[in-house]
């Protein structure tokens, strides 16, 4: 065995008596577990596609990531999700795609325009959802702005 399977085997055995003493000691444990296994992928992911320099393991493990992150909000503040929350999952692509940009050497600019996009959109979602603006107004506005962007720029 190398030694990086070695201290990864040692690791992996510290993770699974310290999961099993939280199961002895917090038995309320148990009925969250299953986050374990949206969280665990995704960690081995990121892992193993920063180690190896793989960056097109990172899409996946941002995107496991982050709905992990907003599970595990979900069941800590419960109705996290369906106060406004839900826009993460929006984001999740964003994160990975911008995971996979800024680990590339040679940056590949044509990953901004999803990255933008996503995040615009999760931006707007939040906040809308956690403030008191007028929905249609603001997208109203945005509409406008992008229309008027559109025609100036065909005229270039």
């Amino acid at each position: 065995m190398s030694k990086g399977q070695t201290s990864m085997t040692m690791i992996l055995g510290l993770i699974l008596i310290v999961v099993g003493v939280v199961f002895i000691f917090l038995p309320q444990f148990s009925s969250n577990f299953w986050l374990l296994f949206v969280w665990l992928p995704g960690i081995i992911m990121e892992e193993e596609g920063l180690r190896n320099r793989i960056p097109g393991l990172l899409v996946p493990a941002g995107i496991l990531l982050t709905v992990a992150a907003v599970l595990t909000l979900e069941v800590l503040f419960p109705g996290f999700s369906g106060a406004g929350g839900w826009a993460f999952y929006i984001f999740a692509p964003a994160f990975g795609l911008l995971q996979m940009y800024l680990a590339k050497g040679k940056r590949n600019n044509s990953l901004l325009f999803p990255i933008g996009l996503l995040s615009i959109l999760t931006a707007a979602f939040l906040l809308f959802n956690f403030t008191n603006l007028d929905t249609g107004m603001v997208f109203g506005i945005i509409l406008i702005a992008f229309g008027v962007f559109m025609l100036f720029r065909r005229r270039k």
